[in-house]
């Protein structure tokens, strides 16, 4: 049977040390790890060995943190306390971190919680979670854990104190006839990896062995430098658009509630502009606004709202809630020329909500927005574009149901359909009302739509939570 120089070489490890299997770990004192992987597959197509793989799951360290629970009680004991109320517990905790503390003292019974006061018996209290922490530091088998401890490990890493990694243990053990081999002396030829002038004009190639090259073969796996995931979304959205026909349009940031929330017939008293939606500004606490937009805007708001506009509340300044601030300045901005044509824009940009974090939520995220004027455009040439968008964004089975958006009507919601999955929504739609386009003298229909990239990508990339997203988890970005 003719053999491979390094297969002869791997066959040798077993023949030298006189033993019939080894673990991939004992074998890399010898030789490179993708090598061995490559020749033992070689070498189990003729029969010669055989391997076995084991997938290990290896809890780690995900970050190094007290428990929010035991930095209270530490605050406690150094200010020579026993009790504190639950509203001063700011002072000490970040605000995300409150509830997980208040809910990991009430599961772990380590002091009461009684008329908005948490009161301690025992400061020095024994915790299994931090004793397993301990235990686990430099990693640690799961299987190596009784029920109780797999428990914990669950309650840790729903915390987000530890992490799960799966690692592979790969055996390489001899067959009957790779045993019947080794007992004859093995000898290790020369090898030619690569021709030269000088080896062929010598005749040297003649005697030597000459490795074949197998494309086929595993190889060690390269991590170049490349674009984060949320980044190459992004731009392929925007390459998709501007090979529609659109053009990218901006807006600040920081916007007046004018721009953001009057100027698409949101009425001032809704609930969207309450401070559990929106950001706002400490300082400056006002901008400015155009008078005559303003004045038909105060016009429109009180003939079809019926309430008393106030142009104190336009001034506020906020971080913007959605793109849509960018659209509604783009058609403002158009002279009574360029109204006659069609128009088609987006903007991608970052939107800001005062949302509680959670694994679908962020208080920052991305968004795009697009607007379409035209002359003839309606409801189903919206329902067109958007297929094609979805399409090309790589949803094959794309549906469309009603839905309520105050800005728009008639509107909807698109769903896709992911397998296993089932449909989820991805996107919001509509046409501008009349109340919003005649301020500006526009009497065109103009189509519009959002979505937002944090579900775009939980969809494209299978996550479950948005956090992963952000967690600048360097094998999860290698992988992806």
């Amino acid at each position: 049977m003719e053999l491979h120089i390094d297969e002869k070489r791997l066959l040798k490890i077993f023949q030298d040390q006189g033993k019939e299997e080894f673990n991939l770990e004992e074998l890399e004192n010898y030789m490179p790890k993708e090598k061995i992987l490559r020749v033992s597959l070689w070498l189990k197509g003729k029969g010669l060995v055989d391997s076995e793989e084991k997938i290990r799951k290896i809890v780690k360290i995900a970050k190094n943190d007290e428990f929010p629970e035991r930095k209270i009680a530490k605050y406690l004991k150094e200010h020579n306390l026993s009790e504190i109320e639950i509203k001063n517990l700011k002072d000490i905790l970040p605000k995300e971190e409150i509830n997980a503390a208040l809910g990991a003292i009430k599961r772990k019974n380590i002091a009461k919680i009684e008329r908005g006061k948490i009161i301690f018996e025992n400061l020095d209290y024994d915790d299994d979670e931090e004793k397993l922490l301990e235990k686990i530091k430099d990693g640690l088998n799961l299987d190596n854990l009784d029920e109780e401890e797999k428990k914990i490990v669950d309650i840790l890493r729903k915390r987000g104190f530890v992490k799960i990694d799966e690692e592979k243990k790969i055996t390489i053990k001899l067959t009957e006839k790779g045993k019947e081999f080794i007992k004859k002396p093995i000898e290790i030829e020369e090898e030619i990896t690569q021709l030269t002038r000088d080896i062929i004009i010598s005749g040297k190639w003649k005697k030597a062995y000459i490795r074949p090259y197998d494309v086929k073969i595993p190889t060690k796996p390269v991590y170049p430098a490349k674009i984060h995931p949320l980044t190459r979304i992004i731009r392929e959205v925007k390459e998709i658009l501007l090979a529609m026909g659109f053009k990218e349009v901006k807006s600040p940031i920081v916007e007046t509630e004018f721009w953001n929330f009057d100027m698409l017939f949101e009425p001032q008293d809704h609930p969207a502009r309450e401070m559990q939606d929106t950001f706002f500004l400490k300082y400056p606490k006002e901008g400015e606004i155009p008078k005559d937009l303003l004045n038909s805007v105060k016009k429109v708001h009180e003939r079809c709202w019926k309430y008393k506009f106030n142009e104190d509340i336009s001034k506020r300044l906020i971080l913007r809630t959605h793109t849509t601030s960018s659209s509604i300045r783009y058609l403002a901005s158009l002279s009574e020329e360029e109204k006659e044509k069609p128009h088609k824009v987006f903007c991608i940009d970052r939107v800001f909500r005062n949302e509680a974090i959670d694994y679908k939520h962020l208080p920052e995220f991305y968004q795009c927005e697009g607007i379409i004027m035209g002359e003839d455009v309606n409801f189903n040439n919206l329902i067109g574009v958007l297929k094609e968008f979805l399409k090309r964004l790589g949803f094959e089975k794309v549906r469309f149901r009603p839905a309520y958006f105050p800005f728009t009507e008639p509107s909807l919601e698109a769903e896709v359909y992911l397998e296993g999955r089932g449909w989820l929504e991805i996107l919001g739609a509509g046409i501008f009302r009349p109340e919003v386009l005649e301020p500006i003298g526009i009497k065109k229909p103009v189509l519009a739509w959002g979505i937002g990239f944090s579900r775009l990508a939980m969809l494209r990339f299978g996550l479950k939570d948005i956090r992963d997203l952000h967690k600048n988890d360097l094998d999860w970005l290698k992988r992806v």
